[in-house]
């Protein structure tokens, strides 16, 4: 029995030595960060601390601000917390609370909200891979300080990323195809944002006539990235790898009792544009031809060809749905046989 105790005793002061001896470290590389930010102007905070013995170590930034080069913008918040539980350092959650200001420019906003925190996990290993991260926004609300009506709010607001088999990012070359495009990581990425309200003024700007209302009552992103090289420490300074291939399942909107969405596969060619198409479909498609004149998009005269090309397009489907491709080819786009223009170009740093 009496060994038995020793061993306890033994046990508790190793894991007391590990958890001051990680406190130190981490409180010290927190510092050390601030006083990076501080040189380069980019952040500020008015202190770190660090708690949580036994079981957790408990980082907080006091008024933390950061910086947009040439004052484009700022931001800052009460506090700022991170959280890790002493077992399993490479998973954390940080928290930020309500009450947080956003400057753009001139003009200045209050971010209130029920709840804002993400969850981050990483391998083991010193580059750091990402292996997943999830942000979770519950009920945001964004007011000017200058006014009282909110400038844009939410239900709620999500984002994450988790890490796949690199081979789910593969896409047939368009070059030649018996062979893939074999990306270096391959992520899978989500957004959601559930009853999104939009400034009424910014909705009357750029569709006064549409009836669409301020809210979209869901907007839904779901695809798999394939990137040059995995996202690691080093990414977050130099810029994320390049994209390669991009496999969208679900691009939807909702909005006004609308639908609209899009899928597709596309590929990234060494300049950064996108080869390849997305479908667009939407059962209300007769609702966004009228919304489309309606802001003065097409003219009365087009409606009807528009209209009656549609109405054979949608006749093939089961549910009067229109589909149309989206075509991303030698660095244009164009909808259909409807020229669009240049297509964009992804960022190609290699990590």
């Amino acid at each position: 029995m009496r060994k038995l105790i020793w061993l306890v005793v033994i046990l508790t002061l190793g894991y007391a030595g590990y958890w001051f001896v990680g406190a130190h470290k981490i409180k010290a590389g927190a510092q050390d960060m601030l006083a990076q930010a501080q040189q380069e102007g980019w952040g500020d905070a008015k202190g770190v601390s660090l708690a949580g013995f036994p079981s957790r170590f408990d980082l907080t930034f006091q008024q933390p601000q950061l910086f947009g080069s040439d004052g484009a913008w700022t931001w800052s918040a009460p506090y700022a917390q991170v959280f890790a539980l002493g077992y399993a350092p490479n998973k954390i959650i940080a928290y930020l609370p309500s009450d947080q200001k956003i400057a753009l420019g001139s003009e200045a906003y209050t971010l209130s909200l029920a709840d804002m925190r993400s969850s981050v996990t990483v391998g083991y290993s010193s580059a750091l891979p990402l292996e997943n991260a999830v942000t979770v926004i519950t009920s945001p609300v964004l007011t000017p300080q200058m006014g009282s009506a909110p400038s844009l709010s939410a239900d709620q607001l999500r984002l994450a990323v988790s890490r796949e088999d690199k081979a789910q990012g593969a896409l047939p070359d368009p070059n030649d195809k018996g062979q893939l495009v074999m990306p270096g990581a391959t992520y899978r990425l989500g957004a959601e944002a559930v009853n999104l309200m939009l400034p009424t003024a910014l909705v009357d700007k750029l569709a006064p006539k549409s009836g669409l209302g301020d809210t979209i009552a869901r907007l839904h992103f779901d695809a798999l990235a394939g990137l040059r090289d995995p996202i690691t420490r080093a990414a977050a300074d130099q810029g994320l790898p390049g994209l390669m291939t991009l496999a969208l399942s679900d691009l939807s909107l909702s909005w006004g009792g609308n639908d609209l969405s899009a899928s597709g596969n596309l590929r990234i060619d060494a300049s950064g544009y996108p080869e390849g198409t997305l479908q667009i479909r939407s059962a209300t498609w007769r609702k966004w031809i009228s919304i489309a004149q309606g802001v003065g998009l097409i003219g009365k005269d087009e409606v009807n060809v528009i209209t009656g090309v549609a109405t054979m397009l949608a006749a093939k489907d089961p549910q009067d749905a229109l589909e149309v491709p989206l075509i991303f080819q030698n660095g244009q786009m164009s909808l259909g046989p409807i020229p669009l223009g240049a297509a964009p170009q992804f960022p190609q740093q290699q990590g």
